[in-house]
């Protein structure tokens, strides 16, 4: 079963929008946590988590569940954002 397209477009705007906060809290970032050394692993997988939680809520107002396939697509889906988040930290 594939996500279904509202739930891929809802997602996606979310990952969005946590990509653009964190481009505006970049200099912060940078200056709160100068001794870390793959800061953009942390905000990666904090942006992940939080579309996670909102891709699980999409499937429960249908009243479904995500398949393993489901969970390999979110994957997927949310790895594309990956090499974005890397250019704030180069």
């Amino acid at each position: 079963m594939a996500i279904p397209d509202d739930v891929v477009k809802f997602v996606e705007k979310h990952i969005q929008l946590m990509i653009s906060q964190t481009e505006t809290y970049l200099p912060f970032i940078k200056v709160a946590f100068p001794y870390s050394n793959n800061i953009a692993d942390g905000v990666y997988n904090l942006i992940t988590g939080s579309a996670l939680s909102l891709f699980i809520n999409q499937y429960a107002l249908k009243m479904k569940y995500p398949t393993a396939e489901d969970f390999t697509d979110f994957g997927k889906m949310s790895l594309k954002y990956r090499d974005q988040i890397d250019q704030f930290f180069k």
